[in-house]
């Protein structure tokens, strides 16, 4: 089953290279990730779309990474994903006007052009990119790039299905406790959050 992922993790150096190394290495598909910055000076959140037969497995697995804060399966949460996409569609003059109706059609824009060709931008769901990119094949020869998704769970429920790290290495809980001080605003009198809380103090 196809799971989307979405975990906190310490900005360190092949970070992103060890949760790629995992998944790999354990035969998942992986089918899409996306790796920035946080709300938080020195951690950086990741969301991953993967394959996986038993997700909690999968999750216990990353926690064990001795950058990984936290990791959450949204799957069946309430949550909102989105992904950008970039197409350029190599067509001439006389098809721009048609581009840019279809493009508008979707939502989409064109934020370059070139006598030959036309590059369209897309921020919307991945299955709705989908349908724009094949119309956009019936208009010329297309290059695509994607983002990947980005998912964020709605409400304060980020912690309702995920499992909190634990690695033992110096200085993780520290790390771990000023992350949680920094979210309890948030949260108020959740009461799993509450108890994960209280756990790293």
């Amino acid at each position: 089953m196809r799971h989307t992922l979405v975990a906190l993790m310490e900005d360190r150096p092949a970070a992103l290279n060890r949760v790629l190394g995992l998944l790999r290495g354990r035969a998942l598909a992986v089918h899409s990730i996306a790796f920035g910055e946080s709300e938080t000076a020195g951690v950086r959140r990741i969301t991953v779309v993967v394959e996986t037969t038993d997700v909690q497995q999968t999750i216990k697995q990353l926690n064990r990474l001795i950058e990984v804060l936290e990791v959450t399966d949204v799957t069946n949460a309430e949550y909102v994903v989105r992904e950008t996409a970039l197409v350029k569609i190599h067509a001439p003059e006389q098809q721009r006007e048609e581009i840019r109706t279809i493009a508008e059609g979707f939502g989409a824009k064109i934020v370059g052009s070139s006598p030959q060709t036309v590059v369209v931008e897309m921020t919307d769901t991945p299955d709705r990119l989908g349908e724009m990119i094949e119309r956009a094949k019936g208009l010329g020869t297309c290059e695509t790039m994607r983002s990947g998704s980005l998912a964020m769970a709605l409400g304060t429920t980020a912690f309702t299905n995920g499992l909190i790290g634990g690695s033992g290495r110096a200085g993780q809980k520290r790390v771990l406790l000023e992350l949680l001080d920094r979210l309890a605003p948030s949260y108020g009198d959740d009461w799993w959050f509450t108890a994960h809380h209280g756990m790293a103090l």
